[in-house]
């Protein structure tokens, strides 16, 4: 269960409130509404439920943080939080940038 948010843009999404221009704007190509799946996922998945659904493509990234894809596996926005017992905290979402 997410138990907070640190993105309000993330949070906005989860309680399916109308974004504004600005944060539609700097959300670039993001898909909301598939943005709005993955988040409810989120909120009703347990690590166990999330590591047997391949295609969300949950990964650690170092620490307690981990990561699924927030639209699809192409696209550069991700979808990171941490463990906190079996509660999703600092959720948040993340542009990719190329390092390349």
């Amino acid at each position: 269960m997410i138990r907070n948010f640190s993105d309000t843009i993330a949070e906005k999404i989860f309680h399916n409130q109308e974004l504004t221009r600005k944060e539609i704007r700097s959300s670039g190509k993001l898909d909301l509404q598939k943005a709005y799946e993955r988040l409810r996922v989120l909120h009703f998945s347990t690590e166990k439920d999330l590591l047997c659904a391949v295609s969300l493509k949950y990964h650690g990234l170092g620490g307690n943080r981990y990561s699924i894809d927030a639209n699809s596996r192409r696209s550069p926005w991700r979808i990171n939080f941490e463990w906190d017992n079996e509660e999703l905290t600092d959720v948040r979402l993340v542009k990719i940038e190329d390092t390349h």
